[in-house]
């Protein structure tokens, strides 16, 4: 299946490079273009940028169960394309085990400071590459500083860390423009406890684009080191010496520039429409879009983006949110917990409430997993769901809008009004006067005692026989109904 991904995402000198290097290697032809994106992208850091002026360095994580995954075979793979081709620059600048803030700008700052006596000059490129990313997760999760400064990293700002001299002089570290590689590896079973949500909200994974991967195929045990017969392309060495010759900006060409803002739009609308627990992973889908596209022109030695280029990318980015995408649900459904999208929750919500209801009812429903843009673009895809403005009170006010199911029956919609559900009627307790005298069984008999006797007659003032006429007891009172309602029933 990955192989068929692979041949929509292979462009240019670079893609050539990874089909050729295919047979000498048991990694997913995806896994080793990721890791061969990642390396290339380092290696051009500080030269290449997007049209925008930001960095254009890709990071990757491969994600694949230990053995099958075949994650470090990617890795050696994509080192074996490009290290002919630019030097010693993995030989010396690849790093691993970093898991803390400090630790992390105080790799830069050395790396930029050794780089000042070269013959060539301030080189602050730094190459992480982590065969066991979960480690580095589980100590890094406990510092406060390490994501921030991955995400300044990326973002191309400066990162900075304070330190004690001798003689206890604060002293401090600071890189403006950080150029930073990275590349890691994760299992699936270990990706869910230490990929933790409350970094994700704040973004440091979605500048870690995750590819799942699996092993290719087996290679005869005869082959001693298959990599061995990994050539240099002769493409990729001219280009690498081209983009550092200078700077290089690049730019979109007409075509590629409406692929990018028509993606830009409906990729808004996902992220709106997609519950913030997956969004967060995958925000900056469109900017790493741009940055591959940005790393395989220039393995052209063009500064012009194609709308070809621009449509690897976009094959690249979309393979990777979709294994984001099925490595959360996987992660949810292992908690007992389905994870829902805003069309699910709206549906559910419709049905609980017989078929339409307000949209503060639904918005209500969606809690934080949507808001009324998200609403408005999840009701856009669902063809039997509508939203409507219905005619306001007479004394003004906002009308209300109404979410309902295409065939939910309204007022004036079939010609005649729709007619109020029959209120149940109240009991009408009879008063105490009006109630009969119940008769009582005799203890440990089958027979009826007699009703008590009635009161004797007593004279009244004129003389005349008749009932004695007596105030109500409490509990009379009480018994009396006093729901006027009962009058009308």
């Amino acid at each position: 299946m990955s192989s068929e991904q692979f041949k929509k995402m292979q462009y240019g000198p670079l893609g050539k490079a990874v089909a050729a290097a295919m047979p000498h290697t048991e990694a997913d032809a995806v896994g080793v273009y990721a890791a061969t994106l990642s390396l290339w992208s380092s290696a051009l850091a500080g030269k290449v940028f997007q049209p925008s002026g930001r960095p254009t360095v890709f990071w990757s994580a491969l994600v694949g169960r230990s053995r099958v995954g075949r994650k470090g075979f990617a890795l050696a793979t994509a080192r074996a394309i490009l290290e002919p081709s630019i030097g010693g620059f993995l030989a010396t600048r690849m790093r691993k085990g970093i898991s803390s803030g400090p630790s992390l700008v105080t790799t830069l700052f050395e790396v930029e400071q050794e780089s000042l006596t070269s013959e060539d000059g301030r080189d602050g490129r730094v190459m992480i590459a982590e065969g066991e990313w979960a480690s580095v997760l589980k100590r890094a999760n406990r510092d406060a500083t390490y994501h921030d400064q991955l995400i300044n990293a990326w973002d191309g700002e400066s990162v900075v860390n304070t330190t004690k001299g001798k003689g206890g002089k604060r002293e401090e570290q600071r890189i403006d423009v950080p150029l930073l590689g990275y590349h890691v590896h994760i299992q699936p079973g270990r990706w869910a406890p230490l990929v933790k949500p409350e970094f994700a909200l704040g973004g440091a994974f979605n500048r870690i684009p995750h590819f799942l991967v699996t092993q290719s195929k087996s290679l005869p045990s005869h082959i001693k080191k298959p990599l061995d017969a990994v050539k240099e392309t002769p493409g990729l060495t001219r280009a690498y010496r081209w983009a550092r010759e200078k700077t290089r900006e690049m730019e979109l060409s007409p075509e590629a520039a409406t692929l990018h803002d028509a993606y830009r739009r409906e990729f808004d609308d996902r992220m709106a429409s997609l519950p913030e627990n997956v969004s967060c992973f995958i925000e900056r889908g469109d900017e790493n879009l741009l940055r591959i596209a940005c790393l395989l022109v220039a393995a052209e030695r063009k500064e012009v983006i194609s709308a070809k280029a621009w449509k690897a990318a976009h094959a690249v980015i979309e393979y990777s949110m979709a294994c984001t995408e099925k490595l959360i649900n996987e992660a949810q459904q292992g908690t007992g917990r389905q994870m829902k999208t805003v069309e699910q929750i709206v549906r559910e919500a419709l049905h609980r409430y017989g078929g339409e209801a307000t949209r503060t009812l639904i918005l209500r429903s969606l809690g934080t997993r949507g808001n009324a843009d998200s609403l408005s673009a999840a009701v856009e895809r669902m063809p039997d769901v509508v939203m409507e403005t219905r005619q306001g009170s007479a004394k003004g006010g906002p009308r209300p809008v109404y979410v309902r199911f295409t065939d939910a029956k309204r007022e004036g919609e079939d010609g005649h009004q729709e007619q109020p559900e029959e209120r149940p009627k109240l009991a009408v307790v009879p008063a105490q006067s009006e109630r009969p005298v119940p008769t009582k069984r005799a203890a440990g008999t089958g027979t009826k005692r007699p009703a008590a006797k009635k009161a004797p007659a007593k004279k009244t003032s004129n003389g005349k026989e008749g009932t004695l006429k007596t105030s109500p007891t409490r509990q009379q009172k009480e018994a009396t109904p006093t729901n006027p309602m009962a009058d009308l029933l």
